[in-house]
C-alpha cells in the first residue's frame, strides 16, 4: 500500500512537469503569433509612410484573437516623430499547473513587451537622368 500511494505521488508531480512543458510550448506559439502580427503592422507602416488608427485597432484584435485576451487590455504607443512602438500585451496561463498549486487566473498572468521602430521610407522623386548610366568617355 505504501508503495501505491508513493507512486501516485509521483504521477502528480510529473503531470505538472508535463502541464507546464505544454503551457510553456503554447505560451511560446502565442507570443511568435503576437510578434508577428507586430511585424507585419511594422511593414505595413513602413510601406504606407504613415501609422493611422485603423492600423492599431486591427493590430490590438490581431493580437486580441491571438493570446485570448480583451483588446483594451493591449497598449500600443508610438511615437509618430521617432517611429518608436511599444506594445504591452497579456499572456494567460503561463503556469500550467496553476490549480494545482493554488494560483488564481488573475496570477497566472505575464505582461509582454515588444519595442521597435518603425523605419519610414521617406518619398523621392527620382531626378531626371538618375538610374541611366553615365556616357564613357
Amino acid at each position: 500500500m505504501k508503495d501505491f500511494i508513493t507512486a501516485i505521488a509521483s504521477l502528480l508531480i510529473l503531470m505538472m512537469f508535463l502541464l507546464q512543458f505544454t503551457a510553456n510550448q503554447t505560451t511560446y506559439t502565442r507570443i511568435m503569433g503576437a510578434e508577428h502580427s507586430i511585424k507585419e503592422f511594422r511593414l505595413v507602416s513602413e510601406e504606407r509612410g504613415s501609422i493611422n488608427g485603423e492600423d492599431i485597432l486591427r493590430l490590438k484584435d490581431n493580437i486580441s484573437s491571438i493570446l485570448c485576451c480583451s483588446p483594451s487590455e493591449i497598449s500600443v504607443k508610438v511615437a509618430e516623430d521617432s517611429g518608436e512602438y511599444i506594445v504591452d500585451m497579456p499572456v494567460y496561463g503561463i503556469i500550467g499547473p496553476a490549480k494545482m498549486i493554488g494560483l488564481s487566473p488573475e496570477e497566472n498572468v505575464k505582461v509582454h513587451t515588444s519595442r521597435g521602430v518603425i523605419a519610414f521610407r521617406e518619398q523621392q522623386e527620382e531626378a531626371p537622368g538618375e538610374g541611366q548610366p553615365e556616357d564613357e568617355l
